[in-house]
């Protein structure tokens, strides 16, 4: 069965952007702060110099950074992820989070949006961007991330409580940074069953779950557990 954590998986998922750009056409409806605002507000009270953005995606976070006259450095290891970060004005390369080309504190804050959960050596990530960022700002999701969607479709999400997940970031985390702090970000999203299709056909590793969605009227209220972490 893939799962989240298989390179192999991740490195088809993130060649191109489509399947990334459907899954955050949903998200964009949830209820709740938007979790970049608060990645942001976080970011910018630190006051950094020097910020790297790892599975910096098509470059969103790291042009706002940039524009808000901060220096960023992004890294992705989807080399199309690269080239539309770069098209954007903004300092990017090929690199891998469990190996990061970069000399001992060489940033002030480093920022990992929802990726921590892909990486497969998870501590020799964390121990990556300990070593290069006096701060990490980890966002990801928590184990009843879309549940009653995945529900639905009979799939079991138990293999969540091994990665890097709300519940469990905290605990990843210690090993690494001296302090964290968890802000958590409960909501919501309206899904129809053509959503929860759309959705689930450009999953990252669960596409083949697409066409058993049940029919149903109208729209269902999903959970969307999100948490962000600040670890210094």
């Amino acid at each position: 069965m893939a799962r989240q954590d298989d390179p192999e998986v991740v490195r088809r998922e993130y060649a191109d952007e489509t399947g990334l750009a459907a899954r955050r056409s949903i998200w964009a409806r949830r209820t709740g702060p938007r979790v970049f605002d608060v990645v942001f507000a976080e970011l910018t009270a630190a006051r950094p110099r020097r910020v790297l953005e790892v599975g910096c995606g098509g470059g969103e976070f790291a042009e706002r950074v940039a524009a808000a006259g901060i220096e960023i450095v992004a890294v992705d290891q989807s080399e199309r992820m690269v080239e539309l970060t770069r098209a954007r004005g903004v300092e990017a390369l090929v690199a891998d989070v469990q190996a990061l080309p970069f000399a001992d504190d060489s940033f002030d804050v480093a920022v990992a949006s929802f990726m921590l959960y892909h990486v497969t050596d998870i501590h020799r990530g964390l121990a990556e961007l300990a070593r290069v960022a006096r701060t990490l700002i980890a966002t990801t999701n928590g184990f009843d991330q879309l549940k009653e969607m995945w529900d639905s479709v009979g799939r079991n999400i138990e293999e969540r409580r091994e990665l890097f997940m709300r519940e469990t970031g905290k605990t990843m985390l210690e090993p690494h940074f001296r302090d964290v702090r968890m802000i958590d970000l409960p909501a919501t999203v309206e899904m129809s069953a053509d959503d929860m299709r759309h959705y689930i056909s450009h999953s990252v590793a669960h596409k083949h779950l697409a066409d058993a969605v049940p029919d149903f009227a109208g729209k269902r209220t999903v959970t969307a557990s999100t948490a962000v972490f600040v670890a210094s």
